[in-house]
């Protein structure tokens, strides 16, 4: 009987774990259903899970088109939010939607709809009881063309450039300081910091709008201890009326300014673009072997006088390039030509205060001050070396436009040179502390031009007072068009021979 009954215990227990792998398996297979049945709810659904806010609009259980209209009701009234600026007795009104940008609803809430579709069942699922909400904000940017229009007027209204002090020479009272003015400017980022950055219920708007004091870049107390550091002086022929124009309008637009240590002084930035709508007018150019019109030119006797100035100053010379023919106004190797676009003249402040230029132009004189802290006095010297010259020749072209066997000498020549430049450093003994090779410049020869028109006819008397010189030729050719164009270097570059009329 005891043994019947330890079997049936036996056999009980071998049923026993059985049983509860089945109740395993049936927990298994529920959760597993309950879980492949959010998935398949979350990922079929057609509407936004539990929580969801788009731009503070409750979304859940709305479809697409459904949360669309909310969200437009709501964008609605977000743009209808009053707006007013104001400062002293100026007010200005307006609303959100006058002064910002947003996507329409139906792109933010297909962008929203798109964003839920990657977030997992399992937290949509956790959410279920509406414990958290999942909120989607809705960026919002100024218009940049209304900010901008309201910029300009409020600019227009209490804006004011900063005057910077400047130096002046005064007859009785020497080197004189003009205080510079305080200038004013709109803070734009503080202006606008008040409107929403994202679509939010708000109340009606009151913003400043934010001026703030600009002070001067240069001021009187920086100008203390002035003195000049420099002075040169090139001349001009007055009566060439349209090159002395475009000199004295150069050199009024270089006149009084300052530059800040460390700062490059560009030439083509300073004055500008050289056209007839900028004011300047033909003058007198070497094209090739010729002199004919050309706009700008008398430009560059205001850079090469710059250039002098600056090296007798002891700045630092940036960039600067010698003419392709000697010049009248300055020693070989000692000018410095321009050409918009293409060739400048530049030199930076090496002192640690304000370097003032001074160019004034008086009768047939330019003059050019350089002014700096009178620490940077220095005793410097411009040496030059011509290593070689080189030859010209005469050269003989016709001219159809004269007269049968007339000649004019378009120019009369001039040699070219290798020229080295130096700047020499000095103590108060005149005694070299050190020196630099500036440049190796190359001015090419100017040949001399002699125009002739056709020959006579045979037995034809030449008329009186039309012919040659008698000397000799090296070489005569058709008159053909320059390779060069006019204004190459921008100037008359001025030869050491004027241009005259053979009789």
């Amino acid at each position: 009987m005891d043994q019947e009954i330890k079997q049936e215990n036996s056999k009980a227990a071998t049923r026993r774990p059985s049983r509860w792998i089945q109740v395993l398996v049936a927990l298994v297979v529920i959760v597993a259903a309950t879980c492949f049945g959010m998935y398949y709810r979350f990922a079929n659904s057609t509407t936004f899970a539990t929580g969801v806010e788009i731009g503070g609009v409750m979304v859940e259980g709305l479809s697409q088109t459904q949360a669309e209209a909310a969200l437009d009701k709501g964008l609605q009234e977000f743009n209808a939010t009053r707006v007013k600026f104001s400062k002293d007795a100026y007010n200005y009104e307006s609303s959100i939607g006058d002064l910002v940008q947003l996507q329409s609803s139906g792109e933010i809430v297909k962008k929203v709809w798109e964003q839920e579709r990657t977030r997992g069942w399992q937290a949509k699922a956790a959410n279920l009881a509406g414990g958290k909400t999942i909120g989607y904000p809705v960026q919002v940017a100024i218009d940049p063309e209304r900010k901008a229009s309201l910029v300009a007027e409020w600019e227009s209204q209490w804006g004011r450039v900063a005057q910077d002090a400047s130096l002046d020479v005064d007859t009785h009272n020497g080197l004189v300081v003009i205080p510079g003015t305080l200038g004013y400017k709109v803070n734009v980022e503080k202006s606008f910091s008040g409107l929403p950055q994202t679509v939010s219920r708000t109340e009606p708007l009151s913003l400043p709008v934010v001026v703030e004091a600009v002070q001067p870049a240069v001021t009187a107390e920086m100008l203390k201890n002035m003195g000049e550091l420099s002075s040169f002086a090139t001349y001009f022929n007055t009566g060439e009326v349209n090159r002395s124009h475009n000199l004295r309008k150069a050199t009024a637009s270089i006149n009084k300014k300052v530059l800040l240590p460390n700062e490059i002084f560009s030439f083509n930035e300073t004055v500008g673009q050289r056209t007839m709508e900028m004011g300047y007018l033909d003058a007198m150019v070497i094209v090739g072997n010729k002199f004919e019109p050309g706009l700008g030119g008398g430009i560059c006797q205001v850079s090469s006088t710059l250039y002098n100035a600056s090296l007798l100053a002891g700045l630092e010379i940036v960039e600067r390039h010698n003419h392709n023919l000697a010049v009248a106004y300055v020693k070989v190797g000692r000018d410095a030509t321009v050409n918009y676009g293409v060739q400048d003249f530049r030199f930076k402040n090496n002192t640690d205060r304000p370097v003032f230029i001074r160019a004034i132009t008086s009768g047939g004189q330019l003059l050019i001050n350089i002014y700096g802290n009178t620490e940077y006095k220095q005793r410097i010297e411009i040496a030059t070396i011509i290593d070689k010259t080189l030859d010209y020749t005469t050269v003989t072209e016709f001219d159809q436009t004269l007269a049968p066997g007339q000649e004019l000498v378009n120019n009369n020549g001039q040699p070219g040179y290798v020229v080295r430049s130096f700047r020499k450093f000095l103590d108060k003994d005149g005694k070299v502390l050190r020196s630099e090779q500036l440049d190796t410049d190359t001015y090419r020869p100017l040949n001399r031009l002699v125009l002739k028109g056709p020959e006579l006819a045979p037995g034809t008397l030449q008329a009186p007072g039309v012919g040659g010189d008698g000397g000799p030729t090296d070489t005569t050719q058709p008159r053909t068009p320059s390779l060069d164009q006019p204004g190459e270097d921008e100037d008359d570059e001025r030869p050491l021979n004027r241009p005259t009329i053979q009789p």
